[in-house]
Parts: C-alpha cells; structure tokens; sequence
C-alpha cells in the first residue's frame, strides 16, 4: 500500500509492502523515499517493509581478509550477504523482521544527532506501550549492531537503528530554510528463530578473521514477548505498526514544520 497524503498542508508520504521483498529492492525504497524528500515531492514519511533472509554488511566489510570465503559460507547456509553503501555493523535480515525508514526535511542546527533518533525510537516506544510492551533506549553489549540507541525490553535488543543525513542543494526545495534531509531505519525483531541468525553471523565474523562477538540472549523478539508467532502475527504487527506511524508521523510533522 503506497499514499501520498496531505495532512496539515504537508505532502506526507506513507508506505506499507506486506510480501517480503530482496533486501536491495527494500534499500531502494528507501532510498527513494530520501530522493522525494531531496526534491521537494515530500517534506517528510515512512516505508514499512520486509526483507527475504539476508546477511546485510558495511562496504568496509568487503576490504576484510576472507570475505568472499564468509559469503560462499552464508550462501551455502541459504544466507546472501549484501553489501550496503553505509556504514555500522553486519544485520541480519529475514521475514519475521518489520523494517522501518522514516524520512524528513530539516533546518540546519533544527535537530541534533540524539533529536533525530528519538524521533524513530519514540515512534516505536509508543507503539510498544498500545502492545502493553515497556520499551525504552540503551545500548546492549553483545548484541549486533550495537549502539545507544537500540530500543530495548529489559536488558535486551528489540530494535536496531540507524540514519543518514544528505545535504538539500536545489534551492527551490531550500526556500523555507531546509538543507537537510534525513532517513531514519529500524530493524524490529518481530518473528524468527534468532539463534540461527546470531550463529551465521558469528560465522560470518569468524571467517573474516573477526572475534564473533554476537550473544543470542542480549536479543529478544515480539513473539517471545507476547508469546505468538507465524506469519499472521507478523502481519498484524505490520498493521498494527502502520496505523500507529499515521498518526504519530502527521502529530510530528506539525510540530517540526511550524
């Protein structure tokens, strides 16, 4: 389901893709979701999606002694390792995940580093809390990934994020004083067996002559949380999700374009 809606005089764009997709067809779409914003079709939204199974790693993880030796590995065990252009840490990606990328336009100095994640954390804390899910920011060592803004239940990883900033030059789109356009991704580990997954990326690690360092029980998914599971419970997630980012992205977006 794709929209472009306006709401508050706001081009607003809202994305939901049910059926799994390649992860580099999901790195596009979001990508193009930073290309609206870039050219002024949208000043702000969000892309809900799903990956197949994939080991997503950093460009630098391709300068890694045994590299190709790791994906020939992966892709043995039915794990294709995708190489995006930004940086971090190896993520795992499979069909029980719901991915996450909010976009927006900024003004310089509108929004520091911690602003603009709590803007993607506080969307998914809140609709923790209408799951009846107490989630809040940490990191977590040993998990993947790692980073302070993790969300977290208790003393282990739910959701991973990250973001990238790209600089506004046509100056039709700069008139209200923006120069910033922001993409926002989080990985949510709703469904899965995620043993596996830690067990190829430490795998993953080992053969590039890297310390596997990933603990499975630093991780915890939705479905040990609320204890369901199956392919209906991701899809119910992903709605639920969806209708809590409609209203949540149209209150934001009135706030931080006044």
């Amino acid at each position: 389901m794709n929209s472009l809606v306006t709401a508050n005089y706001r081009r607003i764009a809202k994305i939901k893709v049910s059926t799994p997709m390649h992860i580099s067809s999901g790195l596009d779409l979001e990508h193009s979701l930073l290309d609206q914003v870039l050219k002024g079709d949208i000043e702000c939204g969000y892309a809900l999606w799903r990956s197949k199974q994939a080991l997503v790693v950093p460009k630098s993880a391709t300068h890694r002694e045994n590299f190709e030796q790791a994906c020939e590995l992966c892709a043995e065990q039915e794990w294709p390792v995708v190489v995006r252009s930004t940086g971090g840490e190896l993520t795992p990606q499979n069909e029980g995940f719901l991915n996450l990328s909010i976009v927006l336009k900024c003004k310089k100095g509108q929004l520091s580093i911690k602003d603009s994640y709590q803007v993607i954390c506080q969307a998914i804390i809140q609709w923790l809390a209408e799951q009846n899910i107490a989630g809040s920011c940490s990191s977590i060592d040993g998990a993947f990934c790692d980073g302070d803004f993790n969300v977290v239940v208790g003393d282990q990883k739910l959701v991973g994020t990250a973001q990238r900033w790209k600089k506004i030059t046509d100056p039709a789109v700069r008139e209200d004083g923006s120069d910033m356009a922001l993409l926002m991704h989080a990985v949510i580990l709703c469904d899965g067996d995620l043993p596996s997954m830690w067990n190829i990326s430490n795998a993953f690690y080992k053969t590039c002559n890297l310390k596997p360092f990933i603990i499975a029980n630093k991780h915890i998914s939705l479905s040990q949380i609320l204890n369901r599971r199956g392919e209906a419970f991701v899809i119910k997630m992903l709605d639920s999700l969806d209708l809590s980012l409609g209203k949540y992205i149209d209150d934001f977006s009135e706030k931080h374009f006044k």
